[in-house]
């Protein structure tokens, strides 16, 4: 599990990043609001967090600095404050994983034009709101930054403290004087941010690297963590750019005396990139940032800002058989609509003799209401000792009842879960019935992992870390491929290790299937569902969502006449002989629980390869 910051930045400095609003105008995201890019334009906000993690970065912060509702009113996205943070953080968390912390960032309000806009309690309500859904999206800290109005940090800071437990950095702009708007030098700023409560003080912004350097040195002693974000020195107007002249190695000197005066945050403003965090990577790595009241080396480095996971001591065993480089054969049963679990069990025991890799349970298919699959996984792991792979689905649960069911798949040890949104419950006679949807699989994935890293989805310590091993489902029978393999990507950022597919039925199909996933590092298995009669297509074809059967095979079935079961089971044989070399493995799919269909499968299946046994 990670350690507090607190604890981290106690031991030694830590590398922050640099900036994001330049950096995502550098790709031509030029918008005035750059922060419903997190919605609009995720790949570009994920490649800057990615770029900085590369560079040496321990702390990134999310591109929310613009993102109170007060200012995206401006943009006529006040609607989605809560979104907008949440994805923020969210995106932020999945590159991050468990190697660096999250920091949330927080800015002004903007001017307020009236005595109005200055009730203390509007403005703290702005602030409370935007820590709230960092906090969810997997913040570790928050940082109010870039703030001149000392009473305006004040009410942010109070605000935010009170909205969530998670330590609070509190950053000031200051004057070539080093003074803020109402006079008060940088020791009297800070004495007074600690005393309501921040827990780490600071500077960003600005100023360049000498100044942030020159005004540390005249605040004397410095008490706790402070941090120091300053520019890339002071701009030059080209054309319609600002040109920022330090170069990195300045950059990375100046920030290094600053470590050296007490600072222990250290990160960019304006005009910095990844080049600069590299650069002053380089130098921490050296040890030349030590400074007053460091640690030992020793002791610097027992305090890691991530401590990884023992994958070696900890892997589901489904976990470790993704790496074994032999293809896997996982079965899905359902649970049934009632009370007598005898088949089903049977089913199970019979799978789990035959060597089938991994059971996996769905959860009301269809949003037709069945037998718990988590209750259901219990029983099987106990009596069969077999691997499971829970589904869980975003549509029966809030996120209060979620987040109890992850806990309690955790306590169980039922660590392989797939996490999907679900089918949408039918609106036809039963007009109470309903789908919460307050996670969908890409914040459900995002949530699973955050337990993962031992936190809950407001960023709670969990006490523990869960040990899922997160799957996903890949739908390859769209007419927009290319859009499902961005998903996919997306899922796998999130936390996502392994993907199934809904089921096939042609070898063009698969053929598509191979070359759009070609570039995918994780492992997919291809969704192999044996058809048992030509009522069975016609229905799957026609009312099951996400497949589709091609013309060839009802001709093919409809030729068979009494022989359509026979014909089915040859027709998945000869998709699944001709794909298994191109898969991590088979998902068998056996409509009704007709498991037998799947040992006849898998018994062809290791007869044709070895490499199966």
């Amino acid at each position: 599990m990670r350690h507090n910051i607190l604890d981290v930045l106690a031991a030694r400095p830590v590398l922050a990043d640099g900036a994001m609003g330049s950096q995502l105008a550098a790709r031509g995201l030029a918008t005035p609001c750059l922060d419903i890019c997190n919605i609009e334009a995720p790949d570009a906000v994920r490649a800057i967090h990615q770029a900085y993690l590369a560079a040496g970065a321990e702390v990134i912060e999310t591109n929310t600095f613009g993102a109170n509702r007060r200012k995206l009113a401006r943009c006529n996205q006040a609607d989605r404050t809560r979104e907008i943070n949440r994805q923020g953080a969210l995106l932020a968390r999945a590159c991050a994983g468990s190697r660096a912390f999250v920091a949330g960032a927080m800015g002004p309000v903007g001017r307020l034009e009236d005595e109005a806009e200055w009730d203390r309690d509007a403005v703290a309500a702005l602030y409370a709101e935007q820590a709230q859904a960092l906090a969810e999206g997997g913040a570790d800290l928050l940082i109010l930054e870039t703030f001149a109005d000392l009473e305006l940090l004040r009410i942010a800071l109070g605000a935010v403290k009170a909205a969530t437990p998670l330590p609070v950095a509190a950053q000031m702009v200051f004057g070539a004087a080093g003074s803020d708007l109402g006079g008060r030098d940088i020791a009297a700023c800070f004495r007074l941010l600690r005393e309501e409560g921040a827990d780490i003080v600071g500077l960003n912004c600005g100023m360049g690297p000498q100044g942030a350097r020159d005004m540390l040195r005249a605040a004397g002693p410095l008490e706790g963590p402070v941090s120091v974000f300053p520019n890339a020195g002071f701009p030059e107007r080209r054309g319609d750019r600002l040109v920022y002249p330090s170069s990195p190695e300045y950059f990375a000197d100046m920030l290094v005396e600053c470590a050296q005066s007490g600072a222990r945050l250290l990160g960019g403003c304006c005009g910095t990139g990844p080049e600069h965090i590299r650069a002053l990577h380089r130098l921490l790595a050296a040890g030349k940032g030590a400074g007053p009241g460091a640690t030992s080396p020793a002791a610097a480095q027992a305090v890691s800002v991530a401590q990884p996971r023992e994958e070696e001591e900890t892997a589901t065993g489904f976990a470790a058989r993704l790496g074994s480089g032999r293809p896997l054969f996982l079965v899905e049963l359902d649970p049934p609509k009632h009370l007598d679990v005898a088949a089903v069990l049977e089913g199970a025991d019979a799978l789990a003799r035959a060597g089938v890799d991994a059971i996996t349970l769905a959860e009301n298919p269809l949003a037709a209401p069945r037998l718990s699959n988590i209750a259901l996984a219990q029983r099987i792991r106990a009596r069969s000792n077999v691997e499971v792979i829970v589904h869980l689905t975003g549509r029966d649960r809030n996120l209060i009842g979620m987040q109890s069911t992850i806990m309690g798949l955790s306590c169980l040890g039922l660590d392989n879960v797939l996490a999907v949104t679900g089918d949408p419950p039918s609106t036809g006679g039963e007009e109470r019935l309903s789908g919460v949807f307050d996670v969908r699989s890409f914040e459900l994935i995002a949530l699973l992992e955050s337990f993962r890293q031992g936190r809950n989805a407001h960023g709670q310590d969990m006490r523990a870390a869960a040990n899922f091993c997160i799957g996903a489902a890949f739908n390859p029978n769209t007419r927009n491929l290319a859009m499902q393999v961005k998903r996919l990507s997306r899922k796998a950022a999130l936390g996502a290790r392994y993907f199934l597919t809904q089921p096939v039925y042609s070898k063009e199909k698969v053929d598509e299937v191979i070359a759009a996933v070609k570039d995918v590092a994780q492992p997919i298995f291809l969704g192999i569902m044996p058809l048992v009669s030509l009522r069975n297509a016609e229905f799957l074809h026609n009312e099951f969502p996400g497949i589709t059967i091609p013309e060839p095979v009802f001709a093919r079935l409809r030729e068979a006449g009494d022989g359509q079961a026979q014909e089915g089971l040859e027709i998945a044989w000869e998709l699944m002989e001709y794909a298994l070399p191109h898969f991590a493995g088979m998902y068998v799919i056996p409509p009704f629980n007709r498991y037998a269909l799947a040992l006849e499968l898998l018994s062809r299946a290791r007869a044709a390869s070895p490499r199966s046994r």
